[in-house]
């Protein structure tokens, strides 16, 4: 029931903010709303509309995450940043630990995506393999004029829009709400976190890269329920997302080819090394961790 009632209140708002927003977003950017609507996905990549990309960026941050995240909270329980897990960690240390495994993870999520895309060009179509890598053309195009950087300024903007935007609005809503839920619905912590890092990965549209994001959602979703606190998993989402930023900004890695120059073979014993440390990491995590399920939902069953 809780699942039905949040998918209602997410729809709603998000139509309602969504409406409001592309207005207020049109008036701002000085074009007509019938003119924003009619706008294809290759505009986007386009540096003329840039403004309009931020604009989309924050009434998808607020009318989609965070305001059905909170007012769900609120309607569910009368301490409502508590019930979507924005309080402190159980213990001290677990914000650090959960930014060190992010940080570890990188290498690993590269080596996987490399995986990814093999899989989808050895068993998927001709007519899948062009659906897929069309879609994933257009988010690369939008994301390249969004991390456009020439200055300290653009990236502290960029890491504003991609980073702490991200990191904030799809932790709560995917982590703080709907991973909440599916785990009272399974019983079962890990099902909950492995569908809704699931869910968490499809809804980005980004199939060459959903298995490496399927990874960081369960990652993300373990930094969470383990600690005991959302901040841990906001502060690795935001180191994670920051990392990236960085390296485009220091043209290390660019957003067409993040693993140029390193060989496949070095890049799966790279990324397999990693692999094993944030196992080991979150190993350790678990073992400190004092969440249970019946802690966490005694008061709501």
């Amino acid at each position: 029931m809780q699942l039905v009632i949040f998918g209602g209140l997410t729809f709603g708002i998000a139509f309602i903010a969504t409406v409001v927003g592309l207005a207020i977003v049109a008036y701002l950017n000085h074009i007509s709303l019938m003119d924003l609507t009619s706008l294809k996905s290759e505009d986007f990549a386009k540096p003329e509309f840039t403004g309009i990309v931020r604009g989309f960026l924050i009434v998808q941050f607020l009318g989609f995450f965070v305001l059905p995240s909170l007012i769900f909270a609120y309607l569910a329980d009368p301490r409502p940043l508590q019930f979507c897990g924005l309080k402190k960690p159980d213990r001290k240390g677990f914000i650090l630990l959960g930014i060190l495994i992010m940080l570890c993870s990188y290498m690993m999520v590269e080596w996987l995506g490399i995986v990814n895309q093999q899989l989808v060009q050895n068993f998927f179509g001709k007519n899948a393999r062009d659906w897929i890598e069309k879609g994933e053309s257009d988010v690369n195009g939008t994301l390249q004029n969004i991390l456009k950087m020439n200055n300290v300024k653009d990236l502290l903007i960029s890491i504003f829009f991609v980073g702490v935007l991200a990191a904030i609005g799809e932790e709560i809503f995917f982590r703080g709400i709907v991973q909440r839920i599916f785990i009272q619905v399974f019983k079962n912590p890990w099902w909950g976190i492995i569908v809704t890092a699931s869910i968490f990965s499809a809804i980005h549209g980004q199939f060459l890269g959903f298995i490496p994001r399927m990874i960081l959602g369960i990652i993300l979703g373990a930094l969470y329920w383990y600690s005991g606190s959302l901040w841990t998993s906001i502060a690795g989402h935001l180191t994670f997302n920051g990392l990236q930023i960085l390296l485009v900004y220091y043209n290390i890695i660019d957003t067409s080819q993040q693993t140029a120059g390193i060989n496949n073979k070095y890049m799966a014993i790279i990324g397999i090394i990693f692999m094993i440390i944030v196992v080991l990491l979150m190993n350790y995590l678990r073992k400190r961790s004092v969440t249970s399920y019946s802690l966490v939902y005694n008061s709501t069953e």
